[in-house]
């Protein structure tokens, strides 16, 4: 059986009830208390991709504008119960189809060894490896792609 998903776009902040149920995704995948539009107050032309299978959210991509030609993809997930299902490539390939259109040249992320899915998802997405450097008790990863 095939799963349909379907990707909003929001921009800067999210209405109430998406930031209620992804903060909640977000705070289970990583472990915290946050509240996203409050996180998103010292960003930049914030770019929120949320993903819908039905009218349930299940993953999601944030990011923003770094400079006028770098494009920062900062947080996203997908929530546990969905994973291993193509969502976080479909995210990605939103991401990258709306920062081209937009005139970005390149796009930049951070992961961490404890990541290995994320790590393998940027890496066969043609992400280079730019710099790693020890953070708490794992290895921050730097990855960047050109997509102009």
């Amino acid at each position: 059986m095939i799963t349909i998903i379907h990707i909003k776009e929001f921009y800067n902040s999210l209405p109430e009830l998406e930031n209620k149920e992804l903060s909640k995704i977000h705070n289970e995948i990583f472990d915290t208390n946050e509240n996203l539009n409050d996180k998103f107050l010292s960003k930049n032309k914030i770019i929120i991709l949320v993903a819908y299978k039905e009218r349930t959210i299940v993953g999601y991509k944030i990011g923003y504008e770094i400079d006028c030609s770098t494009f920062y993809s900062w947080l996203g997930g997908v929530e546990k119960n969905n994973r291993n299902h193509g969502i976080a490539q479909i995210l990605m390939d939103k991401q990258i189809s709306i920062l081209k259109s937009k005139g970005y040249e390149k796009i930049q992320t951070k992961t961490f060894n404890k990541w290995k899915s994320m790590l393998i998802l940027n890496i066969k997405n043609d992400f280079q490896i730019k710099n790693c450097y020890p953070d708490k008790n794992d290895l921050a990863i730097i990855l960047e792609k050109d997509i102009k």
